[in-house]
């Protein structure tokens, strides 16, 4: 008997991130395809699950991926950086590259076998998943044809529907595992946001309030009073940041854009100076570099953080032009401009005082989403989606 899956998906450049079912499941988007035998960790199956999603060992046959093939992903393939693969920010073109597949088939094989190991005690030979995704690209990216095209590579057809097959290594044994996608959707990168934040606790307003704490008539708005109005949503992410413009909740699609900006561009461009200042000796992709930024103990890390200060106010300086530029674009249709994302954090001390100063010359307001809630907004806003507009039905019966 087929089990479901609810399965909502952020195809990050940096993380994909999930939820399956109401399980969150985040890996670095990096894989390494595998050619011959993968060390195997000694312990017992008990050890190995727990560690299944560090050590994640795959083989995929799907007729979604451009070759089948024998994969590490996630952190076990930052940990074996030479010639792994994470998404090219500077191409994007997420509906047709392979990498978001892969990791959307591995982690919901992988957490599959250990949902059934920790029900049942024991590994099963063979699964058999239906599964239900829901997905968001960016908005530069995204347009009717593109968004069935990625449905359809999960789903297949309905005159042929796809079966994908993922062979989970766990330790020394193996599990064969059969997904089909029942339904697909893929809706744009930052229109789930607003859900988000409309379901969000009231100090997702934090930065909001202290903003306009003199003006009466703009502190007491609410989330759904601001998500309700015309508004120019930034979504900073790692390779693109997303300009989307809604009445409401409803994108106005036509105008709508984004840039390859964020703070992926920034990382390339500190790693390219660590590198050089390094001599070249070392081979520092972006997901490598932002380990370095993050570790305080690394021999690298204080120069990592120069390196990337200076980057990150050029990038800053990119995506405020972008923003002037837009709000021409769309000949002011907006009361306010609201910003999240990763890279919300990374930008907003270069950007957060331009973007002030630019709304009040326009006469318009500034929500700038707190660290707490920024980088999960878009896969929180479509886990909302999914749940209660796209497929409320299938959740009801799972």
């Amino acid at each position: 008997m087929k089990k479901k899956y609810n399965i909502k998906n952020d195809f990050g450049n940096s993380t994909n991130k999930m939820y399956i079912n109401e399980a969150r499941v985040d890996q670095p988007s990096v894989v390494k395809r595998i050619f011959g035998s993968v060390p195997v960790t000694e312990g017992s199956t008990e050890q190995n699950i727990l560690n299944l999603f560090n050590q994640l060992n795959v083989h995929i046959t799907s007729p979604a991926l451009s070759r089948d093939g024998h994969f590490i992903l996630g952190e076990r393939a930052l940990q074996n950086p030479d010639k792994s693969e994470n998404m090219n920010i500077k191409i994007g073109n997420k509906a047709e590259h392979d990498i978001p597949v892969i990791m959307s088939l591995a982690s919901t094989a992988a957490y599959a076998v250990k949902d059934y190991f920790e029900a049942k005690g024991e590994l099963p030979a063979t699964l058999d998943i239906d599964g239900v995704l829901s997905g968001c690209i960016p908005a530069s990216e995204w347009s009717p044809n593109r968004a069935r095209y990625l449905e359809e590579r999960f789903t297949g057809t309905t005159a042929k529907p796809t079966s994908h097959i993922v062979i989970v290594y766990v330790g020394y044994e193996k599990v064969t595992v059969t997904i089909t996608y029942s339904k697909a959707k893929i809706t744009q990168e930052g229109v789930p946001g607003l859900y988000a934040l409309i379901e969000a606790d009231e100090d997702i307003l934090a930065n909001f309030r202290e903003l306009y704490k003199n003006n009466p008539k703009v502190v007491g708005m609410t989330q759904r009073d601001l998500a309700g109005k015309k508004g120019l949503g930034i979504d900073i992410g790692s390779g693109t940041t997303e300009y989307i413009h809604t009445h409401g909740v409803n994108p106005m699609l036509d105008t709508c854009d984004g840039k390859k900006r964020g703070v992926g561009h920034a990382s390339e461009e500190a790693a390219k100076l660590l590198n050089s200042s390094l001599g070249n000796r070392l081979n520092i992709n972006r997901q490598r570099f932002d380990n370095i930024l993050l570790d305080v103990e690394d021999n690298y890390h204080e120069m990592a953080v120069n390196f990337m200060e200076e980057a990150q106010y050029d990038e800053a300086k990119n995506i405020m032009v972008d923003v002037e530029e837009r709000y021409s674009v769309i000949s002011g249709d907006i009361d306010f401009i609201w910003v999240f994302g990763g890279g919300s954090i990374t930008f907003k001390k270069d950007l957060y005082p331009k973007l002030i100063k630019f709304a009040n010359e326009v006469q318009c307001l500034v929500l700038w989403i707190p660290e707490k809630y920024a980088i999960d907004l878009n896969i929180k806003g479509l886990k909302i989606l999914h749940e209660k507009v796209f497929f409320k039905a299938e959740v009801d019966k799972a």
